[in-house]
């Protein structure tokens, strides 16, 4: 696999999803968009596409990736229960009272109407990140996957931590079919366990272009298409981050962990680290723990499991993506989990009397 870098190119030049599919790109897919300046307004952007369960609504919301659903639940009620353009199904779910057909409530636990069920976007069952499914979505088979994967200063995006390479690996109908790679300057020093797990200096960034200077191309190649990365909060933060800091603007739209994927559709694999997985397919990696090689690799895996996918009847991304995000084994109960539990829900009727 040859890796190269598109800087030279003008926006007119990147491969485009074919003209039959250039619909599906604007109506489903990757977009970058302004960056809500509430976190009533983060929900309502969250809510757009269908009701969320508290938990997977919060951790967007406010970007806290170890909430559980006790306080998720909680801090949905405090955030959402008085404003009029939020409802609670009796799912538990949230969604905007603006939808089709949506219950008119305030804020309260409300059953959904039957042509809201009828819908399709009813909340008993979940979808990527806990979504009711709205429809059965494209087919696997049109959807453009955007396959990336991030080297970084160290593991917080929002604690300063900065991308020192990227790569993007455009894959149609399972095959890959352009990748872009390029080494940026994180405008930080790049700590030296990093540069022993990833071989990147500081000489090899320090004359490359910083983010801000990319960001309109790796909008360009995300736009329209389904983010894919193994680990894929890990790499949707940073990618987030990066382009809010240049751009003021953020990521939005569906996206694919080829972690839950393996998980889901390889389930004899005791491991679904990218070695194991890639392993198991017999896919080589060209360049670890470097993002051309690692994101490469990720893509090949990825059409690997497509092809699993079909063959286990899952034709349309709502099929996926429920199979993916399906039920999963209850973990065992720490200690941590016991002290959340002595701070109780608020209480919904007076048991006092």
């Amino acid at each position: 696999m040859k890796f190269f870098t598109n800087l030279g190119r003008t926006r007119s030049q990147y491969q485009h999803p074919p003209p039959s599919n250039r619909y599906l790109a604007r109506v489903f897919g990757t977009h970058v968009t302004p960056r809500p300046t509430t976190l009533s307004a983060r929900a309502a952007r969250c809510l757009a596409d269908g009701p969320l369960d508290p938990l997977t609504l919060m951790r967007e919301v406010c970007q806290v990736q170890r909430l559980q659903t006790d306080a998720a639940e909680r801090m949905a009620e405090a955030l959402l229960g008085s404003h009029p353009e939020f409802v609670r199904l009796a799912s538990g779910h949230w969604a905007l009272a603006s939808a089709p057909s949506a219950p008119a409530a305030h804020g309260v636990l409300a059953e959904a109407s039957p042509e809201y069920r009828a819908s399709g976007r009813r909340a008993s069952g979940q979808g990527a990140r806990g979504r009711a499914p709205a429809n059965q979505g494209p087919s696997l088979r049109d959807i453009t996957w955007a396959v990336v994967d991030v080297e970084t200063t160290g593991t917080r995006p929002s604690g300063g931590d900065r991308i020192t390479e990227i790569a993007i690996a455009t894959v149609r109908q399972g095959e890959v079919v352009d990748v872009f790679s390029q080494l940026v300057n994180p405008e930080r020093p790049i700590p030296p366990y990093i540069t022993s797990l990833t071989q990147i200096t500081w000489e090899m960034v320090r004359d490359q272009p910083v983010f801000r200077q990319i960001a309109g191309e790796v909008q360009d190649r995300l736009q329209g298409a389904v983010f894919v990365a193994h680990n894929a909060s890990f790499d949707w933060r940073f990618v987030s981050e990066e382009l809010r800091r240049s751009t003021g603007r953020e990521l939005h739209g569906p996206r694919l962990c080829t972690v839950r994927m393996a998980r889901a559709l390889v389930p004899e694999l005791s491991r679904r680290s990218l070695d194991h997985v890639t392993r198991h397919f017999g896919i080589d990696i060209e360049a670890r723990h470097r993002a051309a090689g690692d994101a490469v690799a990720t893509a090949q895996a990825l059409g690997r499991m497509l092809a699993l996918a079909e063959r286990e009847g899952l034709h349309d991304w709502s099929a996926l993506e429920r199979h993916v995000e399906g039920p999963k084994s209850r973990r065992r109960q720490t200690a941590a989990d016991r002290r959340r539990r002595a701070f109780p829900l608020p209480s919904s009727e007076d048991s006092s009397a």
